[in-house]
This record gives C-alpha cells, structure tokens and sequence, in this order.
C-alpha cells in the first residue's frame, strides 16, 4: 500500500501555455499533440472517494498482456488551500493498493476487447488515453530529479494530457508520497517550490478535481 497527498488542476489554455513551457525548461516535451503512448481503463464507479482502474496493459516478451489493477481509496480531504501566487485547490490524501494481474488473465483480456471497434458495451469501464511531462522533486534537498529516480521522501509533478470520449484534457498534478509518513509536509515543499519557480496565478479550487471527480463531471 501506498500513501499520497495530492491536488490536481483542469487546465484552461492560457494556463496551460505557462506550464508547458515551465517543463520544457525542464527538457520535457510532449512528442505529438495527437499522441497517446498510454492507455488506462477506469470502472465507472461515480463515486468520488474510490477510484478502480487497470494500468495501461502492455505485452510481454512472450506477447502476453501484463499490467496492474490499482485501487485508491480516498483517506482524508484536507480541504481548500492557498498557495504562492494566489493559487488555490482542494488537496486530498488517498491510499492506494496495486494488484499485479495475472498474463492473459480472462477478465483483463475482456475490459480491453471493449474498446476494438466493433465492441458495442462499454458502459462500465472507461478508456483513458494518455501522455505526461513527469518530474520529481527530492524534498530531501529541495531539487528536481528525473521522474525514474528513486527517491524515498518527495513528490511527482506531473502536466497530463488526456482524451476521454474524444475530447482532450490537460491537467497538473502534484502527488507527495514518503517511506516517513510525511507526505503532508513534503506536498507543501513540493508547492512551495513549484510556485516560486513557475510564475503562475489564477489556478482555481473550483478546477481542482481528482480523477474521480472529473469522470463524475463528465458523465453529467
């Protein structure tokens, strides 16, 4: 089981601008506009305390699908918080739970045959087609790092294009995570940071949702 505190805003494009530059100052870069390495699958739960998804499946050496169920189950919501700048948002702490599935397991095989083209019910599970610019920050020394460095106290900082039913999405991302318990304080570095050195304002709590919050937002 893993612990996180995290926000994540829906970005409009003038928002949107701003940081994408601010990560390819990092050398981060998305390839294509219309691309989308990744896959994820979401079961439609509407419930915005749990989320359930099947991490973008991919095949093997052998050519047998091998992936992840992940389960995240909200612990606390910390509330709406002002950060540098006069940026706000709700922040949330989840608890996550990851379950390797076994190759070719039945159940997996199916979720994704919902999304060929002649599949006809896809009312319970959601395909997310994604790309994302990840960087970490190292709250032990307060630096950025590479997003495949290993690091025990920190954050992920994460701009994350999304298309879901054909429509794209940008969203930022800021997931604290510790082996201490002190993934509370090393989001606060993470913002600190992150705000003095983007020179953003005018993110807004009320675009501050979770990834269950907004699959709710859209099914409305």
């Amino acid at each position: 089981m893993l612990k996180s505190t995290e926000t994540r805003w829906f970005l409009n494009d003038q928002s949107l601008e701003t940081i994408e530059k601010w990560f390819n100052g990092n050398e981060l870069f998305f390839k294509d506009k219309d691309l989308f390495p990744r896959q994820d699958y979401y079961l439609n739960l509407l419930h915005k305390n749990l989320g359930i998804k099947i991490r973008e499946p991919k095949k093997d050496e052998n050519g047998a699908l091998k992936t992840q169920l992940e389960i995240k189950v909200l612990s606390s919501d910390d509330g709406a918080f002002k950060f540098n700048n006069g940026n706000t948002a709700y922040v949330n702490s989840w608890k996550k739970h990851s379950f390797s599935l076994v190759p070719n397991e039945k159940e997996t095989n199916e979720i994704i045959s919902l999304f060929l083209p002649e599949a006809s019910n896809t009312n319970n599970w959601l395909k997310v087609d994604k790309d994302r610019l990840l960087v970490k920050f190292n709250a032990q020394n307060e630096k950025l790092v590479s997003s495949d460095s290993m690091i025990d106290e920190g954050a992920g900082i994460e701009l994350t294009k999304l298309k879901i039913n054909g429509n794209v999405y940008y969203s930022l991302g800021i997931e604290a995570f510790s082996v201490s318990s002190k993934e509370h304080e090393n989001f606060h570095s993470a913002t600190n940071y992150l705000f003095n050195d983007l020179k953003i304002s005018g993110l807004d709590k009320d675009d501050s949702l979770s990834y269950p919050e907004k699959l709710i937002s859209l099914s409305k």
